[in-house]
């Protein structure tokens, strides 16, 4: 919608009481945390060759024994393709006009438009670093799953809810369903033990049958629970899930249920001649966040269910460690579980991550965790000068690690990152679209101009086993 005089009004004064004031979090942190690189692409493509297995033809012999097979070094392509992000402003001829009339309002107020739009697409692109494609959390109970239409299993659920709620919010029932009829999220649920999906059958890409739906209800339960259903002939079983790893829930589409535990229905299936809603749309057009490039069985098109390209595997556990069969519920943050992982990418990776991201939320936790005293006995000496009792911290770190803070990474999350294993593959880099050398384009069948930025990229993490997760963490509501 193009911005007109009425929206003016409020900027639109002879004199100004400094600059406009800005009272939005407009943090970037994870935009700004990797490199970003325009590398050689063909086409929206690019390719990043990958060292997976070494030569197997070594080994000890007798004398005069045979030598061993010749063997040979392994490679992979990952082959990344570029996503594509937009922000779009417009504004009214007669908005542009008034505000030329009032002094320094013109440049002041398309200044400000313009790099408000340069912020708001940016947040965007910052919640998708974690949850681009789907991929918005993750269940670490080792029980089987419902089997039955319509029952409803609540899982202990660590991530982005909020994105959950989002998604969930984008496509509702039209009114003549609404009284019999649900909306819910279609899902697939991948082990991160062995990559695979724990939906049997597998949801295939365009559904035709109400039997091959899994859903998740963001609704339902409290803030750390999500519900899942199974239908039909499709059943879902995480009761064998290995050690302590989790499963990660990624949207791949929506849907209705009868409210009577019937029947699901497909997006495509209820709306003949369309084969993508909404929120199919937006899943598949979104770049690789974090959680996909760690936890998605087909890394950039290599299949990391293979045991051959187990090194693009990463560690992605929970911290419960209760045996296999039983129900687990979120757990208290433990410095040994934080060890734990980093053991794991030593094991994996050979090397240390260089920084942990948490949402805010969890500082707290941590820093329950950090006691040097008993409560009380925290003194003063009687003759000393008057002072400030200041408890808190204002940084954070673990074996000499820092925790960092990120408002779009989930709760109940520690992301355990190395840095240099990160790439923004960039297509086009961010910035305003003025390849005819204007910033503001008229429209043909309108009194308005706008103009808009563009962001053409996609997120890599080459070294998988050098990152982690760490989930399943007990958190403030």
């Amino acid at each position: 919608m193009a911005v007109s005089i009425s929206d003016l009004d409020a900027i639109l004064k002879e004199f100004y009481l400094g600059p406009i004031i800005e009272s939005l979090n407009n943090q970037l942190e994870m935009v700004q945390l990797f490199t970003k690189a325009t590398l050689d692409w063909q086409g929206r493509q690019v390719v990043i060759p990958v060292h997976v297995s070494r030569n197997d033809g070594t080994g000890y012999r007798a004398e005069l024994g045979t030598l061993p097979t010749a063997g040979k070094q392994g490679y992979v392509n990952l082959n990344v393709t570029a996503r594509f992000l937009y922000g779009r402003f417009s504004l009214t001829g007669p908005a542009i006009s008034t505000a030329k009339t009032t002094a320094n309002s013109f440049a002041t107020y398309v200044q400000s438009e313009m790099d408000g739009l340069v912020t708001d697409t940016k947040l965007k692109a910052n919640q998708a670093m974690f949850t681009g494609g789907g991929c918005v959390g993750f269940i670490h109970e080792r029980t089987a799953g419902a089997v039955a239409a319509g029952a409803a299993v609540p899982y202990s659920f660590t991530g982005n809810k909020d994105v959950l709620t989002e998604l969930q919010a984008m496509q509702t029932v039209p009114a003549a369903r609404a009284a019999t009829h649900s909306a819910k999220l279609q899902i697939d649920i991948i082990r991160l033990d062995t990559y695979a999906s724990v939906v049997l059958p597998a949801i295939p890409a365009n559904p035709v049958v109400a039997a091959n739906a899994v859903t998740l209800d963001a609704t339902v339960g409290a803030a750390n629970v999500v519900s899942i259903e199974a239908f039909g002939a499709c059943t879902y079983d995480t009761s064998n899930i290995a050690g302590t790893y989790a499963s990660m829930i990624r949207v791949v589409g929506w849907g209705e249920e009868a409210n009577a535990g019937g029947t699901f229905l497909p997006y495509d299936i209820l709306t003949p001649g369309l084969t993508d809603g909404l929120v199919k749309q937006r899943v598949d057009s979104e770049n690789n966040g974090v959680y996909g490039n760690l936890g998605l069985q087909s890394h950039f098109t290599v299949n990391r269910n293979l045991v051959a390209n187990a090194s693009l595997r990463s560690t992605v556990q929970a911290i419960s460690v209760a045996a296999n069969g039983v129900a687990h519920t979120n757990q208290t943050l433990s410095f040994g579980r934080m060890q734990s992982i980093l053991d794991e990418i030593m094991v994996l990776g050979g090397d240390d991550p260089d920084c942990i991201y948490v949402h805010p939320g969890m500082r707290q936790k941590y820093a329950d965790l950090l006691v040097f005293n008993q409560p009380g006995s925290i003194k003063k000496a009687a003759t000393g000068d008057t002072g400030t009792g200041d408890p808190g911290f204002s940084g954070y770190a673990f074996n000499g690690i820092p925790v960092k803070m990120s408002r779009h990474c989930g709760k109940g999350l520690m992301v355990f990152l190395k840095t240099k294993t990160w790439t923004i593959a960039e297509l086009q880099s961010f910035g305003m679209a003025d390849l005819d050398g204007n910033v503001l384009s008229r429209l043909s069948n309108q009194d308005a101009y706008e103009g808009f930025v563009r962001w053409y990229y996609n997120l890599v993490c080459k070294e998988p086993n050098r990152n982690a997760i760490l989930c399943g963490i007990d958190f403030p509501a």
